[in-house]
């Protein structure tokens, strides 16, 4: 087919999306100012998050050229025939200063293409649903000159904008109808998740993308040939979710050996389908032998996959985890006589499905005396308080004060 036809098409559905579909405005930072020079801008995230609509969002209103190499009719495009869709572009758009280009490493060899368009002068966004994206000779050749941002589903003040809820509040403080609102919508949220299309068509589509995040970010990228007993890894992994993993036991119990485990695993993780958190120590070798922790990327997973919605404290934790996440990049847990939840950021965080100064059990707070940390947090479901430099904050409020 015509390389200008399947742009057009691709275009049009573009722009019905825009006039059909409510845009939620993101949590993100002025990503603008990284195109105000020829630059690349990686948008990286888990698939079906809203990469491409934030990047078209950044591009509305300039003349840019698109495409959506996740289109079928593009499953077979090599990097030679990159120069044709480049051609077509500019024949379509004219010449162009912006390039939008998504999910760009279905392309084996993209990366000289890219790296030519910034040499002559462009300003480009691409897409990517792999951690790896960067790591090869894009990263090399473009040091210090493309900047990447992790994307996530909606976060808890995103999914309230996307259900029209409005939040009174009066400075740090909310009315009592916004308090119960909140609680009641933070339920929704952690059973829902924030994929945006699972919130726009059905709950029960949040399988249809676990499939398509295993089959085509890890599946198709790692070769792997026994298909359902990688599926039952990927679901195992997941139901440890806020938990230790140890890939040894994996590797025993599931009757795989140690090299597939790592390779799944970590093909999982570049998938951004897990969050690992890892043991914060001043001892390198301390800090790579010990256990990681794992968490869903999206609440979701855990209420449908997983099934660990009756799970309280550590759906709560999971989300506390992908909030952090979002904030800071990596995450660290601390062991010593007790455990410590987070440590990232200059804060030590616990996390426990308390309501009421009686149900929060001591040791949460005698493991957070074992850490130095500016802030010392324990997030509740629903109780407020500060017991010395301990503050004590519900989970539906650090949530939304960022």
């Amino acid at each position: 087919m015509d390389p200008r036809q399947i742009l057009l098409d691709q275009m049009a559905r573009l722009e019905r999306k825009f006039k059909e579909e409510r845009i939620v405005e993101r949590e993100v930072p002025d990503l603008r100012k990284y195109l105000a020079h020829p630059n690349v801008l990686a948008i990286l995230g888990v698939r079906r998050s809203g990469k491409s609509t934030l990047a078209e969002i950044l591009l509305r209103g300039e003349n840019f050229g698109y495409v959506n190499f996740d289109d079928e009719r593009l499953a077979d495009l090599r990097a030679e025939d990159l120069s044709r869709i480049e051609k077509a572009i500019y024949e379509l758009f004219g010449n162009v200063e912006y390039f939008l280009l998504d999910e760009v490493q279905n392309v084996e060899g993209w990366e000289l293409f890219v790296n030519r368009l910034r040499e002559d002068g462009k300003r480009i966004v691409v897409t990517g649903s792999n951690s790896k994206l960067l790591s090869g000779e894009l990263a090399t050749r473009l040091t210090g000159r493309h900047v990447d941002h992790v994307l996530y589903p909606f976060s808890f003040t995103e999914f309230l904008r996307f259900r029209g809820i409005k939040v009174e509040r009066v400075g740090d403080a909310f009315t009592s109808s916004s308090e119960s609102v909140l609680k009641r919508e933070l339920d929704e949220h952690m059973r829902l998740g924030g994929f945006p299309e699972v919130l726009k068509i059905s709950d029960d589509y949040v399988f249809f993308i676990l499939s398509d995040i295993l089959f085509k970010d890890v599946v198709q990228r790692l070769k792997v040939k026994r298909m359902e007993l990688f599926k039952a890894f990927a679901v195992n992994v997941l139901r440890y979710f806020s938990s230790e993993v140890s890939l040894s036991r994996l590797s025993r119990t599931m009757n795989l050996s140690i090299n597939t485990v790592e390779e799944w695993f970590d093909g999982l993780r570049s998938a951004y389908l897990i969050l690992v958190s890892e043991r914060f120590t001043e001892r390198p070798r301390e800090a790579l032998v010990s256990p990681r922790k794992v968490y869903a990327v999206d609440p979701a997973f855990i209420s449908t996959i997983a099934l660990g919605g009756e799970a309280k404290g550590r759906a709560m934790e999971n989300v506390v985890a992908i909030h952090l996440a979002r904030r800071y990049g990596r995450l660290f847990y601390y062991r010593g006589r007790h455990e410590v939840d987070f440590v990232v950021g200059g804060r030590a965080i616990q996390v426990t499905y308390a309501s009421g100064r009686d149900e929060v059990d001591g040791r949460e707070v005698e493991a957070l005396d074992e850490v130095r940390a500016r802030e010392k947090l324990v997030v509740t479901w629903d109780y407020e308080d500060r017991r010395g430099e301990v503050r004590f904050v519900p989970l539906w409020k650090f949530l939304l004060a960022g």
